[in-house]
């Protein structure tokens, strides 16, 4: 009867048998045996006679794995160790079981297993290596990505790339918890037949590795159609038992004789197999990932799928890593009630800009906005009201400017604006705009502006913004709701 015990055996030879070590590597060649030993043993009843080679494999038998323990005694006779398969019998005594643990299983496997047997476990450890040393490169290329977007690339790469999962496709989709959905974020594969054939000539006729895969990203050779259309889908769960998005939390591998249960899915005619998994991060979902071979039509094996799951667990935390520092680096530079930048970082680019506008000969503007009367918004409506208030302003001053323009929460109701290659005309125009759309949302501000230029003294950067201080106040006093702007008044809607 197999057990997974020692009982009836002496305390002494139990300890020597427990505290034998059995390292890492042979634990997993035993578990990927293509199939279960039996193990019997009779044991000197002084554990100190006992070989450890002996103690090592009675211990790889209490492990439960592939190797199962029957009947194991103690007491007087010789030492004795049987390791069976169906007919087959590999009897060691003492001699045998004093050499080193490597020199009796090679001893073991050669008399229980034939050749296809050893192939097989040979492919299966060839295969569990490949998978590991591309989750290695994949999850270090991840830690040096200067972003999430470059990192979740670098993530779906490792699916895709034929060392690698070998996968003809792969999205990503993050959950939006605002309206339940999941939104198309990043993809990678072929948009068509004829352009997945084209990729995998390339592939094996330039035989590109999945460094290559990921260097893509800056050299844009990849078709980006597919990712185009994945970021016009959104998966939305239906809440029945039976559809995908739900039991993705559970289930890794999909097989359908027709479409997906889930509507929202079907979008993107997945093959008759596919892969679809849900990521979580602390116990809530934060994405879903798809991948499927819909163009070679390959099947996903046990095999793969058992590589995929470790992948996707692996490069899963690496993501969910990466997004905590992003949260922290983000907090530390942006103001946590606008979203907008702080000021430590204002003053970080400004010093940027400050030089790359010395060295390029470009100009460098700078824009000062105050909201009018805010302490009585405060004072009357509440400080809710006025929060309210600085979040609305933030979001327009966000959506207005260029995407290299620097806004930032200078304090209390004061932002300012620095504009990188901007003119005395560029910036009265800028400010025109900005007091007019903050005057439809109901925010009154006073704007002052002011423009350096390349020839500016080192010291520019104070003397820009005492410049641009002193032409708010100049529009303060001239009853608010307008700017000054190099010494001329500005009025919104003019």
């Amino acid at each position: 009867m197999e057990r997974s015990s020692l009982d009836g055996v002496p305390a002494a030879i139990v300890r020597a048998v427990k505290t034998a070590p059995v390292a890492p590597h042979v634990r997993a060649m035993f578990a990927h045996l293509p199939q279960r030993l039996r193990l019997d043993a009779h044991l000197p009843d002084d554990a100190e006679r006992i070989p450890l080679a002996a103690r090592q494999l009675v211990k790889i038998g209490l492990m439960g794995e592939k190797v199962a323990l029957r009947e194991v005694t103690a007491g007087d006779g010789a030492l004795s160790l049987t390791v069976a398969l169906g007919e087959r019998r590999c009897t060691l005594g003492f001699a045998e079981l004093s050499q080193e643990l490597r020199v009796v299983i090679h001893a073991i496997l050669g008399a229980l297993f034939e050749g296809s047997d050893v192939t097989r476990l040979l492919e299966s450890f060839a295969s569990q290596s490949s998978s590991l040393a591309t989750t290695h490169q994949v999850t270090r290329h991840m830690l040096r990505a200067p972003d999430i977007d470059r990192a979740l690339y670098v993530m779906l790469s490792g699916i895709t790339s034929g060392s690698g999962l070998g996968l003809n496709r792969a999205a990503l989709f993050l959950l939006d918890p605002s309206r339940a959905v999941f939104v198309g974020k990043s993809a990678i594969g072929p948009a068509d037949a004829a352009e997945a054939h084209r990729i995998w000539e390339e592939i094996e006729h330039d035989d590109l590795t999945i460094e290559h895969h990921i260097e893509d990203y800056s050299a844009h050779r990849t078709d980006t159609r597919f990712q185009n259309f994945v970021e016009s889908v959104e998966l939305r769960a239906t809440g029945a038992e039976d559809d995908e998005l739900v039991l993705a939390g559970s289930q890794l591998l999909f097989r359908t004789e027709a479409a997906p249960k889930n509507r929202s899915l079907a979008r993107l005619t997945p093959a008759p197999e596919f892969i679809l998994t849900s990521i979580a991060s602390h116990g809530e979902v934060k994405g879903m990932l798809f991948a499927d071979n819909l163009y070679s039509g390959t099947p996903i094996d046990d095999e793969l799928v058992r590589r995929a799951a470790f992948y996707i667990e692996q490069t899963s935390l690496v993501w969910d890593n990466l997004s905590l520092l992003q949260e922290v680096d983000t907090l530390a530079r942006h103001d946590a009630l606008t979203g907008v930048f702080n000021r430590r970082e204002l003053e970080t680019r400004f010093a940027q800009e400050k030089s790359r506008c010395q060295r390029s000969g470009a100009s460098l503007s700078l824009m000062i906005l105050d909201i009018d009367l805010f302490k009585a918004v405060n004072d009357k409506k509440g400080h809710a009201e006025g929060d309210a208030t600085l979040r609305t302003l933030g979001a327009l001053l966000q959506k207005t400017f260029r995407g290299h323009d620097v806004v930032a929460r200078y304090g209390g109701d004061e932002f300012v604006v620095l504009l990188p290659d901007a003119t005395g005309e560029h910036l009265t125009a800028a400010s025109r705009r900005i007091g007019a759309l903050a005057r439809d949302a109901g925010i009154s501000l006073s704007i002052g502006g002011a423009t350096l230029g390349a020839s500016s003294p080192s010291d520019g950067e104070q003397a820009l913004f005492v410049a641009a201080d002193a032409e708010l106040y100049r529009a303060k006093d001239a009853g608010r709701g307008c700017a000054f702007v190099s010494g001329q008044l500005v009025k919104y809607g003019d």
